[in-house]
């Protein structure tokens, strides 16, 4: 009796010591955290990197914990929450979906974005259904920010309300993302804010159609053509300036035809950047043209030409052109 009494109790402790190592053993995530959001730069970037694939590994209890913190703001914890949440990838896709209509603002937006790098489109139609109920700007950006980035055409409509905001980053944010598609209302809408008061916004209107596929910029080139056959007073002179760099992009026989025609119109503005264009066409999309002497077009040009903007404009034009004859 007195032996089995002993063997009992040398079980219990053996038992309480494995479950005292085992506590002992458990990652503290809290630790493990404010060690992975250091700067990882120097020495601290092995302990950072340890202290995040030590986050990754603990599985489960691991992503249970960073779920307590998709409401981080520091930028330091941003990182480390995207760092742990790609390291678990396809594993913590479910949670995050189940995250997306969060009570915080800032952690719907980061949701947003580590779904947006996961790039699972299956998300979409969940984010589709926060975005057009969001009430906040930050996170209905980075929604419809991974809209756009799967071409989600339902988001559209969504995008170019916010390409009117009255916030000026946000309509060059919208631009960005109106850029991802080929529909008719997003270019159309590009073309519009061609004519935005905001010289940095109409730079990313143009550079969203010049980034576009050779169908937008081909609707583009029509818009162009409409311009061109209005009258005088009825033409949008910026328009006309800012289409013109982005069909220059395209392979297409009638855009010579529509500089050249640009390179007469009455605008010097309009003169000058139509210089410009031909010889971003020749040296890019006209490069196997063989018919059309562009030099000797823009030198006839500079002969007849009498506006000081234009003329410069003619001249650094023809300079680029030689210069990339040398």
């Amino acid at each position: 009796m007195g032996v089995t009494r002993i063997a009992i109790l040398t079980l219990l402790l053996g038992l309480l010591a494995g479950t005292a190592q085992a506590q002992e053993t458990k990652p503290d995530l809290e630790s493990l955290w404010k060690t992975g959001s250091l700067w990882e730069v120097g020495d601290n970037r092995p302990k950072v990197q340890d202290a995040r694939k030590a986050i990754i590994d603990a599985g489960a209890e691991g992503r249970k914990f960073a779920l307590t913190k998709l409401g981080v703001t520091a930028g330091l914890e941003i990182r480390c929450l995207n760092a742990v949440f790609a390291g678990w990838g396809a594993d913590a896709f479910d949670d995050l979906v189940a995250n997306i209509a969060h009570e915080d603002p800032a952690a719907r937006r980061n949701v947003a974005e580590l779904l947006s790098a996961l790039n699972d489109p299956k998300a979409a139609d969940a984010l589709l259904a926060q975005a057009t109920k969001e009430q906040t700007l930050s996170p209905r950006l980075s929604q419809l920010a991974a809209l756009a980035k799967w071409k989600v055409e339902d988001a559209v409509p969504l995008i170019i309300e916010i390409s009117r905001s009255d916030t000026e980053r946000v309509r060059h944010r919208a631009a960005g993302l109106l850029g991802s598609y080929e529909s008719d209302s997003a270019v159309s809408r590009l073309i519009e804010m061609l004519d935005d008061g905001v010289y940095y916004v109409r730079d990313g209107a143009r550079n969203a159609l010049a980034a576009g596929t050779p169908g937008v910029r081909s609707m583009c080139l029509g818009r162009l053509r409409e311009q061109l056959e209005m009258t005088p007073a009825e033409q949008n002179l910026q328009r006309i300036r800012l289409l013109m760099p982005v069909i220059a992009t395209l392979a297409d026989d009638a855009v010579p035809a529509l500089l050249q025609q640009a390179l007469k119109h009455e605008s010097g503005s309009v003169r000058g950047e139509a210089g410009e264009s031909l010889v971003t066409w020749k040296l890019g999309a006209g490069l196997l043209d063989n018919e059309l002497d562009v030099d000797a077009l823009l030198k006839k040009a500079l002969d007849n030409e009498y506006d000081p903007y234009a003329k410069a404009a003619l001249e650094q034009a023809r300079a680029r052109l030689g210069d990339s004859k040398k």
